[in-house]
């Protein structure tokens, strides 16, 4: 559904993995390096058709209404967060408690940017991501109750930083990052030829 290789493609490639391992059990063949292989050599090719078929039915098997209507465990929410449930544990600790000897006395922008600044100069390969899950999060959890839960509570154990709620916290480091992005590696793109403005004009 996002551009990536469909459910029959994948089918097809495991079908010719299967095929392979016939002619190699052992997984020998170059293509088969990072391909794991059944607890039996032998039963390997039929594990990976037997994939393959399921891949192919999958649309047919799945009940889309009750998979929506089914609320998201925490765990599969983490995978949403990858960059926060680093930065949050790290720089702001459990109940907005600075972690970093730096930052004991910093109010929360200033936290927000010395994380900025630590990234400095591999920011535009950070801080982006980081602006996407700050929209995520707002996003996914439509109350501070939910966020305070989530992102200082069961699943990161990470606070926000001095006193400021999350509602507050992530529109501020997604602006934050996206200034400095602006002040400090504009232009992050630029097109091969420039395109006709809307007024015709070049």
């Amino acid at each position: 559904m996002d551009g990536g290789r469909n459910l029959r493609e994948i089918a097809f490639q495991l079908r010719l993995a299967a095929d392979l391992f016939e002619e190699s059990p052992a997984g020998t063949h170059a293509a088969l390096k990072r391909i794991p292989r059944a607890a039996t050599e032998e039963r390997t090719p039929d594990v990976w058709r037997e994939i393959a078929e399921h891949l192919e039915n999958w649309n047919e098997r799945v009940d889309r209404s009750t998979y929506v209507d089914t609320p998201l465990t925490t765990r599969e929410l983490l995978l949403r967060f990858p960059r926060f449930r680093q930065i949050l544990p790290i720089y702001f600790g459990q109940d907005g408690v600075a972690i970093s000897d730096d930052m004991q006395d910093a109010t929360t922008e200033e936290g927000i940017r010395m994380y900025i600044e630590e990234t400095h100069p591999g920011c535009p390969w950070e801080l982006p991501s980081v602006v996407s899950e700050c929209y995520q999060a707002i996003a996914v959890f439509h109350t501070e109750e939910q966020m305070d839960c989530f992102f200082a509570g069961e699943a990161m154990g990470g606070g926000s930083g001095g006193s400021d709620d999350f509602v507050d916290f992530f529109p501020m480091f997604a602006r934050l990052c996206i200034e400095h992005l602006r002040e400090a590696h504009s232009p992050l793109w630029q097109p091969k030829r420039p395109w006709p403005r809307p007024d015709g004009t070049d």
